[in-house]
């Protein structure tokens, strides 16, 4: 049986972030935080009721699940924190402070777009990636209020759902690397280094899937619901090949037993993120999923490996390396799933979800 292991391998090097790409990033972001803290300070006082900012990391860039997008539109994302002890009725309305995040930034040359989201201001770059900037209200940092301009403030803390995924990983990571971020400086570089280094399997099973999301595009689903996905649903394997399908098909057996629903783990604790999707769009991603996993199938079957790699190739796009696949039958096989095994996991005709 065919097994694509170092393909996998040499994929999630072609769409990880590279280490240059990188150290990029963290200079237009320091750039733009150090521009919107000045420019915070010129607005009159009055205006901005004394309110001092900072920022915290958060999202795919710390946990080191982000990808590189075949449009190469890097999405980075960088909460903006005010803090102060005021109510939600003391404190002013999230349009607010909506609004005085994008005098901070100040839109000049180097941005392409400066545009107001619901849920955050998104900086487009002309070199070709956005910073999204979520913006909340504490007065600590355990528990923040998110400033949504529909849906006013809602609790929402994005170093707790760090602190979940890297459960997940047991990668030693702790909240105060973020929470106390001058007294750990130090040992939070050093566990970012290591995550790199190690790159753990779970990490390059959600780059998979959102490259896999990225490049259908359409109605797939959102990276914070890949990667809740593959965390609840993670079947380690020597193999990525293998540990892959399996996950997909604990995914699948997810869905369907839980009337298509995607609980999250943080706060908003138990929040649906499937809940907006419409029907339509929940049909198109199980649809995807059951092709993706019948094709697992026959390619982990497969004899050849340039058979099985092309497989993977209608899934994964042309940056999957079938160009390295060999044609030739492996002399040993380690780890391989018997026939039986197999055919128990089949795509089989089922119903996308349970109907009511």
């Amino acid at each position: 049986m065919a097994n694509c292991h170092e393909l996998f391998q040499h994929y999630n090097r072609a769409i990880k972030l590279t280490d240059e790409k990188r150290v990029m990033l963290i200079g237009v972001r320091e750039s733009l935080r150090k521009r919107m803290k000045e420019n915070y300070l010129k607005i009159p006082s009055l205006d901005r009721r004394n309110l001092d900012l900072d920022f915290q990391s958060q999202g795919s860039f710390v946990m080191d699940t982000i990808i590189k997008p075949l449009n190469d539109d890097f999405d980075l994302d960088d909460g903006v924190y005010f803090q102060d002890g005021l109510s939600e009725k003391e404190r002013p309305a999230p349009q607010v402070f909506h609004n005085w995040v994008i005098r901070a930034i100040d839109k000049n040359v180097e941005y392409e777009n400066v545009k107001d989201k619901t849920t955050c201001v998104r900086v487009q770059y002309k070199l070709g990636f956005h910073i999204d900037i979520p913006i909340y209200y504490a007065d600590n940092f355990d528990s923040p209020y998110l400033a949504e301009t529909k849906k006013g403030w809602l609790l929402s803390n994005p170093v707790e759902f760090i602190a979940w995924f890297e459960g997940k990983t047991k990668s030693g990571f702790q909240k105060a690397f973020i929470y106390e971020s001058v007294k750990y400086a130090e040992p939070y570089e050093k566990w970012l280094s290591d995550i790199r280094k190690k790159d753990c399997q779970i990490r390059r099973l959600v780059r998979y899937t959102k490259a896999w999301a990225d490049l259908k595009r359409s109605e797939m689903p959102s990276g914070i619901i890949m990667t809740i996905l593959i965390g609840e649903n993670f079947a380690i394997n020597d193999r990525d090949d293998i540990a892959l399908r399996d996950t997909l098909l604990n995914i699948r057996q997810y869905l369907l037993s839980n009337g298509f629903k995607c609980p999250r783990p943080t706060t908003p604790i138990g929040e649906d993120l499937f809940a907006e999707k419409s029907e339509l769009e929940k049909q198109f991603f199980m649809n995807a999923l059951n092709a993706l996993i019948q094709s697992a199938n026959k390619a982990i079957a497969e004899t050849y490996e340039k058979e099985a790699c092309k497989e993977w190739e209608k899934h994964f796009g042309t940056r999957f390396p079938c160009h390295m696949a060999k044609e030739i039958i492996p002399t040993i096989i380690k780890n391989e799933p018997n026939l039986d095994a197999l055919k128990r996991t089949a795509v089989v005709s089922t119903p996308w979800y349970p109907k009511n």
